[in-house]
């Protein structure tokens, strides 16, 4: 990025003067204006040592007129690299009070988002040229720098959508349903949800060894029913792990015979080979070492080839992300995973472990606050789930004993939704119940389920 360009990149010298001018002058955009204001939106060193002070003083709740502005380039010897005290006066020459100079910024913004295209693809070149690092990594981080210049200037160019405008679209939603409905085959849980949707991001928590891999891989198969065809990532088991275990589940072979094919008969044998046979060819397994960067080359590649509703990622702490501490890596996946969600219109689980406990903590409980990440994944996740089974807290008691808690819901209600895990076909199922127990929590204002 530090290598000359040959040509002169993009700019208006009339333009960047014109911004500085109305804050200066107290323009009534002024505050908008600082509000969105950054130093890349100018080319000269000296407009932007300008832009450096009049963001310290706003920062700091003193209106940067010319005064406050000529005082703090002084106090800090700035005022030459400003171009003298002569030059900075000089900015108020002109200025029209009653324009629009916000229509002036997004013009700085546009000719700034060129420049920052053309470092980049220069930057991008010359790695090319060196061939550092693989194609692949190149390609997608070149990708991903892209999306983030378009998101910026798409962020300064939204100015909302109108409250009848949005109304109308949550009309045809309710009327027509959503395009997308990922279910869990827990039929309270998915009362509850609603289903999952496109851009929501699922956070799927449990103690080691609960199942939190089993009930992900219960959701993609019922999403694969519903002809909602998903990618999981998991850097803990292999593909044919992953597989044994589906085929086990829809053949009716006790799980354990996948490790003694010892004990496998003829006939199980069979049970297998017709389960694979019926195996999807849409839905798929990305294994071995997962990086933010290689999932999204894959979720993006699926969507591309044969399409993508839901995205499984088992789990973050097996996932190489960027962050110098465990909460930043943390945040990092959250965030990336709820984009991804967004932009590829699909629905993300993210697996995610529960701190051990420690001394002083409730070591039988499981509870929100030992989610590794916590505040970021509260913050991105449209729901977040607790499966709890107290067997494989205390190796004690019923071992098909579960619970479900729905700890965040963003729309709808939250609470514990009993539960048993079949131990034959390593499922979640929901605890039988009488109906009118079932529906306790609904209150007497809300609709009502349909019976059928």
């Amino acid at each position: 990025m530090g290598q000359a360009i040959d040509k002169p990149l993009p700019h208006d010298d009339l333009m960047e003067r014109a911004v500085l001018g109305a804050i200066l002058a107290g323009h009534r955009q002024a505050g908008e204006l600082l509000d969105t204001l950054k130093c890349a939106d100018f080319l000269h060193d000296s407009h932007r040592m300008i832009v450096t002070s009049m963001l310290a003083l706003y920062e700091a709740g003193t209106h940067p007129d010319l005064l406050a502005v000529h005082d703090d380039l002084v106090r800090n010897n700035d005022i030459e690299k400003a171009g003298g005290v002569a030059y900075v006066a000089s900015l108020l020459d002109g200025i029209a009070l009653q324009s629009d100079v916000l229509y002036v910024l997004r013009g700085l913004r546009r000719m700034a988002s060129f420049r920052q295209a053309v470092h980049l693809a220069e930057n991008i070149q010359q790695l090319a040229m060196e061939q550092a690092g693989s194609a692949e990594s190149l390609l997608d981080s070149a990708v991903e720098k892209f999306s983030s210049l378009a998101r910026d200037l798409e962020s300064t160019e939204d100015d909302g959508t109108p409250y009848f405008d949005s109304a109308k679209e949550a009309l045809s939603v309710a009327r027509e349903g959503t395009r997308l409905k990922i279910y869990t085959d827990i039929d309270k849980l998915d009362q509850w949800t609603g289903g999952f949707r496109e851009g929501e991001l699922v956070v799927l928590t449990a103690e080691t060894g609960t199942g939190k891999s089993l009930l992900a891989a219960q959701i993609r198969a019922r999403a694969c029913r519903d002809n909602c065809h998903a990618l999981f990532c998991s850097g803990e088991m292999s593909k044919a792990h992953l597989a044994s275990r589906e085929l086990a589940t829809v053949s009716g072979v006790t799980p354990i015979k996948m490790r003694r094919d010892d004990l496998l008969t003829d006939e199980d044998f069979k049970a297998l080979v017709n389960a694979a046979s019926h195996q999807c060819k849409k839905c798929r397994i990305l294994d071995g070492e997962l990086s933010l960067s290689r999932i999204r080359r894959a979720a993006r590649k699926m969507k591309g080839r044969s399409g993508l509703e839901l995205l499984i990622l088992d789990y973050d702490e097996l996932i190489e992300a960027e962050g110098k501490t465990e909460f930043e890596q943390q945040r990092v996946i959250a965030r990336t995973a709820k984009s991804l969600a967004i932009e590829l219109k699909c629905a993300v689980i993210l697996i995610s472990q529960l701190r051990k406990t420690t001394a002083g903590e409730d070591a039988g409980r499981p509870t929100l606050q030992r989610l590794y990440g916590n505040a970021a994944k509260q913050k991105f996740a449209s729901f977040i789930i607790l499966a709890d089974r107290p067997y494989v807290r205390e190796l004690v008691g019923d071992e098909k004993e579960a619970e479900l808690q729905l700890l965040k819901s963003r729309d709808g209600k939250t609470g514990r939704i009993k539960a048993t895990f079949n131990i034959k076909s390593l499922r979640f199922e929901e605890a039988g119940e009488d109906l009118a127990a079932a529906k306790l929590w609904r209150s007497p204002s809300e609709p009502q389920e349909r019976e059928d």
